[in-house]
């Protein structure tokens, strides 16, 4: 399993949900949790979508740490800004990050405000992404702009009963 095929909720909840052969795995070790079997965890018995759940953070210190813990290739995160991040996660103030990271209080609000738009300019991304991937939209995109769909996706109507204005339809009484 690739970072790059899976999707925002996949990555928000730490697992992929498989529905071919109805599991759980965890996108950061790739340990697999199947629907059905009971799982001990924790001192208890759990079904494994929490098995998963506390694996991530009995493993990985939770989706927050074990994505911000990634390689700066895969999360793009410099130091600073995992610093940061992790502050606002801890939810921390900007004097006490400020004072941990021996920097102005106004740099750490500044790395806020930035880190703050590129989440709008990564929703963006996304959807501009969706619109060029989505075979959906495409399909759609195209019947708006007046594109003609290909010859399988037109609608054929194959009941001619009701149409006595043919000629074939207009010497026989199929009814």
């Amino acid at each position: 399993m690739e970072f790059k095929e899976l999707t925002l909720e996949e990555l928000t909840l730490g697992y992929a949900k498989s529905a071919q052969d109805a599991s759980c795995t965890c996108i950061f070790c790739g340990e697999i949790y199947e629907e059905g079997i009971v799982y001990r965890s924790r001192g208890r018995m759990v079904t494994a979508e929490r098995a998963v759940q506390e694996h991530i953070f009995d493993q990985h210190g939770g989706v927050f740490r074990g994505l911000l813990n990634l390689d700066k290739q895969v999360n793009g995160l410099s130091q600073i800004q995992k610093d940061v991040l992790t502050g606002m996660y801890l939810e921390k103030d900007n004097k006490l990050i400020c004072e941990e990271m021996g920097i102005s209080a106004a740099t750490v609000r500044s790395h806020k405000f930035n880190l703050q738009k590129s989440k709008r300019e990564a929703k963006i991304l996304l959807a501009l992404l969706e619109q060029i991937e989505d075979e959906s939209i495409v399909k759609q995109r195209k019947i708006i702009e007046g594109e003609t769909p290909a010859e399988e996706e037109l609608p054929v109507k194959k009941d001619f009963s009701g149409n006595t204005l043919h000629p074939f339809f207009t010497q026989y009484n199929l009814k």
